[in-house]
């Protein structure tokens, strides 16, 4: 019988340490959001989206058209590369709901994990290659975060300093230091043939044509979704779209530690404090936009997506068909 490894000191800390990283972002957040609403008033931010520029929404829906058709080609490319047996347009369904709905619920690689399994297992991909499918999903967007965010602070070190109240040479310096971290990354993935063992677990590296595509991805979803906000932003705001995308990230690194749903509230306080020369009615009236046509509109769209998904499986034509080949209607 196995015995049961006592609980010790440091595994406690260990455990208590997200909690209260996630807790203070929160308490931080809703200090900040309160502040702000005391003053201004609701109605003025409603105003500034109605004022939205009809181009600057054509613009906004373009880029999001972009950053899911970057989505649901990589997750064909990944379904190719784990040899699962779906066609596109499956993958393609599978990009187009789990995403949405996993940035919405939250732990997107386990709630979109979980659209995944229910979508893949119908056409007879087994549990393990759908679970590396969903870790694939999400190493683009995890690979762009790092290396945009050097790319703002090394290329506007002296504007991304301004912003974050640091020196020109500390912004270069970081971005550096995190740039660095990407080519030690890069080094493994080209020249390591095995997997690296971290005590009980073992990671295998993708192939450094995987690696390729798993970039570029990552940097088109990023930049779209920077693009999306950046254009509805009032005009003047007198920051470059390079020193954009460092603000960003760093609001959705807080998003990403704060283990909110969508980031609701933290994102928008972090680009509050950040952004603290840009009048909160037009920047608040900016985010509203923002999340109706980068979060719900896609999430509408999946929502019926896997509904209609749901609903074919039914039929009973099609789970005869699920029956004759063993798969799961």
């Amino acid at each position: 019988r196995p015995l049961s490894r006592r609980v010790g000191p440091l595994d406690r800390l260990r455990q208590l340490v997200p909690i209260a990283l996630s807790a203070g972002i929160i308490a931080l957040a809703a200090t900040v959001l309160l502040r702000t609403l005391h003053r201004i008033d609701v109605a003025d931010v409603i105003a500034r989206v109605r004022a939205t520029d009809p181009a600057q929404l054509v613009i906004g829906a373009v880029l999001v058209v972009v950053l899911f058709g970057a989505l649901a080609t990589y997750e064909a490319i990944i379904a190719r590369f784990v040899n699962g047996p779906i066609t596109t347009g499956r993958a393609v369904l599978g990009a187009l709901t789990a995403a949405p709905i996993g940035h919405a619920v939250g732990w997107g690689a386990l709630s979109g994990g979980a659209v995944r399994y229910r979508i893949y297992s119908a056409a007879g991909m087994r549990p393990l290659a759908i679970g590396k499918m969903a870790l694939l999903a999400a190493m683009p967007y995890a690979a762009a975060l790092g290396f945009m965010l050097a790319a703002s602070l090394v290329l506007q070190s002296r504007e991304a300093g301004a912003i974050l109240r640091i020196a020109p040479q500390a912004a270069t310096g970081t971005g550096v230091a995190i740039f660095a971290l990407h080519a030690v990354y890069l080094a493994l993935v080209v020249f390591r043939r095995r997997p690296l063992v971290f005590g009980r677990f073992v990671l295998a590296l993708p192939p450094p044509s995987l690696t390729a595509v798993q970039y570029a991805v990552g940097i088109i979803e990023l930049s779209a979704g920077v693009g999306v906000l950046y254009v509805l932003l009032p005009a003047g705001i007198g920051i470059s779209f390079v020193a954009f995308i460092g603000i960003y990230v760093l609001c959705i690194l807080a998003a990403l530690a704060s283990s909110v749903p969508a980031g609701l509230g933290v994102f928008e306080s972090v680009l509050l404090l950040l952004l603290p020369r840009v009048p909160p009615d037009h920047l608040l009236g900016a985010m509203v936009a923002y999340r109706a046509l980068l979060e719900l509109a896609p999430l509408l769209l999946a929502l019926i997506l896997f509904a209609a998904h749901e609903f074919w499986s039914r039929l009973p034509a099609q789970r005869a068909r699920c029956a004759r080949k063993g798969m799961e209607p």
